[in-house]
């Protein structure tokens, strides 16, 4: 497309502009989305799409209907050459000893029929090293390399680089797979309901196939992310300093000396940060500070100090953090490492939300879910948060924090 419009003489905006939204329409359609088997005809008619969208931006006001059409023709059957040409060539080369070394977890029957189709058909990519099972049946045409909870040492020892589930009740194995950089799948008996509610999938000789998304941290909009923390931070804390300023005359009027003060935090991965915050209250000592669980009610309080708790003034020192890159704008909240410690044994999935940087804000926050109301409840939002983290659901929340303080939520 972009050679076709130079030849004709466009512009070099035109010809941006179509490389761009040919990019952009694909990414909408999933076109570059890996596939177990991919094929030149995937995704089709959003390739086909994305070149009439390219011709139409390249060619408006410069050129007749036809031109455009056949640009948009042209272009289409030229990406499923250019696909097919280069698939094969990655078909070719897995038949070659090229795949990946995949682990199966499961020798159920399933596992097995799935195994037994890996290996008879390498181009799909995935050659089966062995299996994680409880038990070890020596009958089996591959070995059992360990138990499902052996998986960490099994893939690093193995070079293994693909993780196939096929039991129940994997989610662990799962986790820890990607976290070690393994493409996980998860391939569900057929006939399973799961089937019926995954719209993209993907198939090894009809047997279902669901990849797991990747990490959060691993896509591409991540370093967005930073970039917005930073560049919130910044204004953040250049457009309240005059208020910061105000808060800790007063408080310091208040509590006496020593306005701001540290705190030790669990943050990200369950390393410690040192959070900084105005201080509304001067606990007894430092046991006090640790496990007090909350001051909302507590009568050393006064009003300055109340008032900064309701309007969340006193956490405004956290855009340090920010910047620092302890912390972030928008994640679950710290807790100090006593609760995290406590409830890590009692709730389920609470130590399941240092997977993702702490925040000023989350998605927790903005449903109510502050102070001392249920820690349950908290990590079941903060969990799904992350399980469903977009930049977008970032944007969200910031905008959604904003109207919760102008309504005083206080905690």
């Amino acid at each position: 497309m972009t050679f076709t419009a130079a030849s004709a003489g466009q512009e070099i905006p035109r010809i941006g502009l179509a490389a761009v939204l040919v990019v952009a329409v694909n990414g909408l359609g999933r076109v570059y989305t890996p596939r177990v088997l991919p094929s030149s005809l995937d995704r089709g008619f959003w390739l086909a799409g994305s070149g009439l969208v390219a011709a139409l931006a390249a060619f408006w006001e410069a050129a007749s209907l036809a031109v455009v059409a056949l640009s948009a023709v042209l272009f289409t059957f030229l990406a499923v050459c250019c696909r097919s040409v280069l698939y094969y060539a990655l078909r070719r080369a897995r038949r070659r000893g090229r795949a990946a070394p995949a682990l199966v977890i499961s020798a159920c029957a399933h596992g097995r029929e799935l195994a037994t189709n890996l290996l008879s058909y390498p181009e799909y990519g995935l050659l089966p090293l062995g299996f994680l099972d409880e038990a070890d049946d020596e009958q089996l045409f591959l070995p059992v390399l360990g138990r499902v909870e052996d998986v960490a040492h099994v893939v690093q020892s193995h070079g293994v680089r693909a993780v196939v589930i096929t039991g129940q009740g994997q989610q662990s194995v799962a986790r820890t797979a990607r976290a070690l950089g393994c493409e996980v799948f998860l391939a569900p008996d057929l006939g399973e309901v799961i089937v019926d509610f995954v719209t993209l999938r993907e198939h090894v000789r009809s047997f279902p196939l669901l990849r797991m998304r990747p990490e959060a941290q691993s896509r591409i909009s991540w370093p967005l992310k930073r970039a917005l923390d930073i560049s919130v931070a910044l204004t953040g804390l250049v457009l309240t300093a005059p208020i910061l300023a105000i808060c800790a005359m007063l408080i310091r009027h208040e509590v006496g000396s020593g306005a701001l003060f540290r705190q030790r935090r669990v943050g990200y991965l369950g390393q410690s940060i040192e959070v900084i915050k105005i201080r509304t209250l001067k606990p007894a000592d430092a046991h006090e500070s640790a496990t007090l669980w909350s001051i909302a009610h507590d009568n050393r309080v006064g009003p300055v100090g109340r008032l900064l708790r309701k309007t969340s003034l006193d956490e405004l020192p956290q855009f340090w953090n920010v910047l620092k890159g302890g912390m972030s704008i928008v994640g679950p909240r710290p807790e100090r490492p006593h609760f995290v410690k406590k409830f890590s044994r009692t709730i389920p999935g609470y130590a399941l939300r240092h997977r993702m940087p702490i925040g000023i804000t989350g998605w927790a926050q903005i449903h109510g879910l502050r102070g001392d109301t249920s820690i349950q409840d908290r990590a079941r939002f903060d969990n799904h948060y992350i399980d469903d983290w977009t930049l977008r659901t970032d944007l969200k929340i910031m905008l959604r924090t904003l109207g919760a303080l102008l309504r005083l939520g206080g905690r």
